[in-house]
Formats: structure tokens, C-alpha cells, sequence
């Protein structure tokens, strides 16, 4: 993989960077906070001058039809665009401050502080229990076998899946059903100590009941974690997120409390998605 493929260029923020963030002073602190953001696949311009400001320990919603650049804006938060060659990122994205694409960032240090679950789940050919204990043992978490044990118990438990496979630690990930292999991959994203952890339509592939379990999980993880969640699903938005942010080809149309998006939205296409007028 080729981390140096995307060109980064760090510009100044535009002057309503210093502005009081349009959600209202009320929000959590600002864990991760992007300015004037572009991305450009060779000549196509996928996003544009996308500025938002994430809160710490809660959930913002990415939404939007499809297309719209809404998961290239979350690939852009842990640098995943970094493995696309014609990808060209501009603007400037920090995480409690400090410019993440900065010459100095070690981009997996990064995405261990920033970790992600994806679409479809995607447990590594492995044993549940190595699944979880793979990235530790790669970041060299644990000092012995008795701290790794304690650690894959520890994720698995705050990933809801624990009693369900604490007796199947040597059965492959891949024997689980889809709602539980997505939790183990959110058990794995979680066992290397992440703050933010980003969701790349972690439903989409999960019938109602795991679903459900799912979005109650990210309703407990955002005590702990940060948490930027893409969905297709307006009624997930509005059950599980704090902030909410409508993308629309390629553009942040608007961003603000959860409720207000769905309720009283300001901006008339985010009037026209919400009520189904398009999408």
C-alpha cells in the first residue's frame, strides 16, 4: 500500500473556521474538526470546501443520497483515501488539534486512534479470538497471554458479543451470523484502544434484528467514543446521532442537532431529502 498516493496540501482555514459552530455552543468539545476539506478522484471533484466540527463522545450522522460524498468524507477522517492513487485531498482535518495529515502522522497509529467498520462485515480468516487479538499483538498492547485474554474479553463485552461466543474463542470469525461478525469487527476496531470510530453503513447488510442490536451498541459506545456514522436510513440517523450533517453532490449542505435537521431543517434540499422529494 502506498501511503504517499494521495497529494495532501494543507491550506489556511477560511475566516468562519474561528466562527462559533452553526450546531450552537451547547455541544460536546470538539474532537475532530475539518476546514475547507476537497477531494478530487483525477478530475472528478468529489467534495467540496466541506468544513465540520465532530464532538467528542457522541454520534454524528452522515447523510445524503448516494454518490453524494458522504463515505469519501469519512475515508478522509483516518486517511483510507491514502490507498486510492488518484485520490487528492486538500483542506485541513485535525484531531484534537493536530493536523492528521501531517509528514509526521504515523497513518497506523492514526487509524488505531481512528478505527472503522465497514458495509459489509469483514472478519479476518481467523478464530474469534485472534480476530480481536490481532491488532493489539500488532501494536504490541499486552505484555503477556494472561493481558491479551483479559483484553479480547474486555472488547468482546463492550462490543455485546462476549456471552455469545465465549465459549466458541477457537471457531472461526466467519461462522458467525452477519449481526455478529459485525459486532466482532467493532470488538476488533475496539481491543487497540481507538477514540473515534468511524461507520461505513454498518447496517446495510443486517436484517431488523441485528440491526437493532447494532444501533443499540453505538448507543452505548458513545460513552466511551467518538463516534461518525454514514447511513442511508433516516430513521437511524434520527435514533442513534447527536449532530447530523445532509451532504449533497459533493457539497455539506447543512449540520446541526439531530432534531433539528429532521424537524426544521434550514436549507430547502435538506427539506426535499428529509421528506423524500429526492434520494
Amino acid at each position: 500500500m502506498n501511503e504517499k498516493s494521495v497529494e495532501h496540501v494543507v491550506t489556511a482555514p477560511p475566516p468562519e473556521a474561528a466562527e462559533a459552530d452553526p450546531a450552537g455552543a451547547d455541544r460536546n468539545p470538539v474532537k475532530m474538526r475539518t476546514r475547507g476539506v476537497n477531494v478530487h478522484y483525477a478530475e472528478k471533484h468529489a467534495l467540496r470546501d466541506v468544513s465540520l466540527d465532530i464532538g467528542e463522545r457522541e454520534v454524528t450522522a452522515l447523510i445524503g443520497p448516494s454518490g453524494c460524498g458522504k463515505s469519501t468524507f469519512l475515508r478522509c477522517l483516518n486517511r483510507m483515501n491514502d490507498t486510492i492513487d488518484i485520490c487528492r485531498v486538500t483542506g485541513r482535518l485535525e484531531l484534537d488539534g493536530q493536523d492528521i495529515y501531517a509528514d509526521s502522522v504515523d497513518v497506523v497509529q492514526l487509524r488505531a486512534s481512528i478505527g472503522m467498520v465497514f458495509q459489509k462485515p469483514n472478519p479476518f480468516p481467523k478464530s474469534i479470538f485472534d480476530n480481536v487479538a490481532y491488532g493489539p499483538r500488532v501494536h504490541g498492547l499486552v505484555a503477556d497471554r494472561a493481558d491479551l485474554e483479559q483484553l479480547v474479553e474486555q472488547s468482546l463485552r463492550k462490543a455485546g458479543l462476549f456471552d455469545e461466543v465465549k465459549d466458541r474463542f477457537g471457531d472461526p470469525g466467519t461462522s458467525l451470523s452477519g449481526g455478529q461478525q459485525q459486532r466482532l469487527c467493532i470488538a476488533r476496531a475496539i481491543a487497540v484502544g481507538p477514540e473515534v470510530i468511524l461507520m461505513d453503513e454498518p447496517c446495510s447488510s443486517l436484517d431488523p434484528i441485528a440491526t437493532a442490536r447494532i444501533e443499540e451498541l453505538i448507543d452505548e459506545l458513545r460513552q466511551n467514543y467518538t463516534i461518525v456514522i454514514v447511513t442511508h436510513s433516516m430513521q437511524q440517523a434520527a435514533r442513534v446521532s447527536q449532530k447530523t450533517a445532509f451532504f449533497h453532490l459533493g457539497d455539506l449542505i447543512e449540520q446541526g442537532e439531530t432534531p433539528q435537521i429532521f424537524t426544521n431543517p434550514r436549507d430547502e434540499k435538506t427539506q426535499g431529502y428529509i421528506t423524500g422529494r429526492f434520494g
